[in-house]
């Protein structure tokens, strides 16, 4: 065995030299273990119990100790409390420490300490370092840390002339099965309020039945990528605006087709109403509803991402099958649809709906109770608002213009800057507006 000290390598290494063979090893007793070192330890089994006195003075390292302060007076102090300083003293001068100090003589004990005075009233909590900015005063964000931009934003906002719409904005998607009239009802809806001129008009019937769709005209107007009117399908979500004597309004016509769900998602959660287009066509309502098509999704979807109030628009109510005898809007087939309806709303989606849910018959195509009310000589049984006089009525919430700005960003896309897509839900959004993008905590100016 080769010792650590280098002088002892060489007589290891010739003591090993004059065996003779590998048995001389099995023949040689084992040493003896060395006897373990006695510990080295200065405590007494016969010394007196520690007794604990509170008034002794904590042990300090000499390290860290202060500078001497001045000896205080001496005290009478008791025999038992003497007694415990020594025996602490003594422990404390046995322990081991990395790095040897010159040991300090023991403190003297103080003397007991006084009764306690009456405990002032508590002080104030001392303030942050953001709360001892200047930016103290101004609200906090949900984290619970001021930030001084917005002292900023609220002067730019004082500067700015109050010169916005003062009617109620709104976001409405158009949501259900493919094929249902959701693009030919949002393309009526501009004709009739006056957003889309005569000129552009006829170019979209001309671009129509040189495809052969001459019904598909009205889908032409939010319908502009040549996919989608080549196929007759809704792929994006289309946006245009809109206005009434009480509201404003953006018009979001969501994709049908099962392919393009998520699109159909990003439309609906930046809406505030719901319109969901049922098909009384004869098959087709049953092919949405009934065969896991996606008018029960996207009912579902449109509970799920905060709709909370839903107009349900049974199209089509002028088509052949859903006539009666005397070619008029045929009640039972829209009560049918009703039956059908209503439980699921209820019970697998979570609407109220006696509260918070509105039926209405429509033929989107011609424009029979989209902005004026369909006549009673088509339809003598139904006596209620047109579908534009129903979203002009329907309460709202306010959306807390004053409280903290909150927009969830649905998407973004580069055009001469970074511009993100989102729906304001709390705050006032305004040009120069100081805001933080979570949750990178990243800053930049609107």
């Amino acid at each position: 065995v080769y010792s650590s000290c280098r002088g002892n390598c060489s007589t290891t290494t010739t003591t090993s030299a004059t065996m003779s063979n590998w048995e001389d090893y099995a023949d040689e007793p084992e040493p003896a273990p060395a006897p373990a070192p006695a510990p080295k330890s200065g405590l007494s089994a016969d010394s007196k119990p520690f007794t604990f006195n509170p008034n002794a003075s904590s042990f300090v390292p000499s390290w860290e100790s202060p500078a001497p302060a001045a000896p205080a007076p001496a005290l009478p102090k008791s025999e038992e409390s003497t007694e415990a300083a020594a025996e602490v003293t003594e422990g404390v001068q046995n322990l081991s420490v990395s790095e040897a100090a010159p040991e300090a003589a023991p403190a003297p004990a103080p003397a007991p300490a006084p009764a306690p005075a009456p405990a002032p009233a508590p002080a104030p909590a001392p303030a942050s370092a953001a709360d001892s900015s200047p930016s103290s005063k101004t609200p906090k964000s949900s984290s619970g840390v001021a930030s001084p931009s917005l002292t900023k934003n609220e002067t730019l906002l004082a500067k700015i002339d109050d010169d916005s719409d003062p009617r109620r904005h709104a976001n409405v998607v158009f949501i259900g099965h493919v094929d249902a009239g959701k693009s030919t009802i949002s393309g009526n809806i501009l004709v009739v309020t006056g957003q889309v001129d005569t000129r552009t008009m006829q170019r979209y019937e001309k671009e129509a039945k040189d495809l052969n769709r001459e019904s598909w005209f009205l889908a032409f107007i939010l319908d502009i990528n040549e996919e989608e009117r080549a196929k007759g399908k809704t792929v994006e979500v289309g946006r245009a605006e809109f206005d009434s004597e009480a509201r404003r309004f953006t018009v979001l016509d969501a994709p049908g087709h099962a392919n393009y769900v998520p699109d159909m998602i990003n439309g609906a959660a930046q809406a505030d109403i719901g319109v969901l287009v049922i098909s009384a066509r004869r098959g087709e309502f049953e092919a949405g509803f009934e065969r896991q098509g996606q008018t029960r999704e996207h009912a579902l979807l449109a509970k799920t991402l905060g709709i909370r109030k839903l107009v349900v628009a049974v199209n089509k109510m002028d088509e052949p099958t859903a006539l009666n005898e005397e070619g008029k809007w045929n009640k039972k087939r829209y009560d049918s649809i009703l039956a059908k309806l209503k439980p699921f709303l209820r019970k697998r989606c979570g609407f109220a709906v006696r509260k918070d849910c509105y039926f209405l018959p429509m033929a989107g195509i011609t424009g029979d109770n989209l902005l004026k009310r369909v006549s009673t000589d088509m339809c003598p049984w139904y006596n209620g608002p047109s579908l534009l006089e129903l979203l002009d009525t329907i309460p709202l919430d306010d959306g807390n213009p004053g409280g903290p700005l909150r927009v969830p960003i649905l998407d973004r896309y580069n055009d001469r800057g970074l511009t993100a897509m989102g729906k304001v839900e709390s705050g006032t959004l305004f040009k120069g507006q100081r805001i933080v993008i979570s949750p990178t905590r990243e800053k930049t100016v609107v």
